[in-house]
């Protein structure tokens, strides 16, 4: 139905906009890009763009909450405490689907990184996704934002370096980290120039 919000038309013109504005974000900052300079990078007239968005932050905007349903979609799909593994494979899934706008929010858009960060901790810690034997729940907290920073870091890098490692393969060196602890040698053991 013509008119609809959510018809394949209507789906496919949001498409078109948010790849170009992606493609704009490689070389101008989201305050630069120009709603006249998205609109000719798709081949649309700005009528159509504001059919759909109020402006470019609003696309930006409704990106980050599309990547964030799919991100918390994966969280909730997986209720097993012990699917630490598979939690991350389909996080990296949806990171690598999406990464110019994982990019985009993991380098320059600190608050919602923050905001993201801090669903995504109250999501897995109130469904008992992480119980850590043996710690008081404080030093529990202290080591799930360890972690999850830590995650954090190892997928923007993953993400500078070119994605070159699947999902599953950058799941099982977290999972490997988490579980098994394979630590750094001491660091008077590492040779210099490492």
């Amino acid at each position: 139905m013509v008119g609809t919000k959510n018809n394949r038309r209507a789906q496919m013109t949001e498409r078109l906009i948010q790849n170009s504005l992606i493609e704009l974000l490689k070389d101008q900052s989201i305050n630069d890009i120009t709603v006249t300079a998205v609109c000719k990078l798709a081949d649309i007239n700005r009528g159509t763009f504001y059919a759909h968005y109020e402006d470019v932050k609003d696309c930006m905007h409704t990106m980050e909450q599309d990547a964030t349903k799919e991100l918390l979609a994966v969280i909730n799909e997986h209720t097993d405490p012990n699917s630490l593994r598979a939690i991350l494979t389909g996080i990296f899934e949806v990171v690598k689907k999406r990464h110019a706008v994982t990019s985009f929010i993991l380098t320059t858009d600190q608050d919602f990184l923050m905001s993201f960060i801090a669903i995504t901790k109250r999501e897995i810690l109130e469904n008992d996704r992480v119980k850590i034997a043996n710690i008081d729940p404080r030093e529990g907290q202290y080591m799930f934002e360890y972690y999850l920073n830590g995650i954090v870091g190892v997928v923007r890098y993953w993400l500078k370096t070119g994605l070159d490692e699947s999902p599953e393969q950058l799941a099982n060196f977290i999972n490997d980290w988490w579980y098994r602890g394979k630590p750094f040698k001491d660091i008077s053991d590492i040779p210099s120039g490492s």
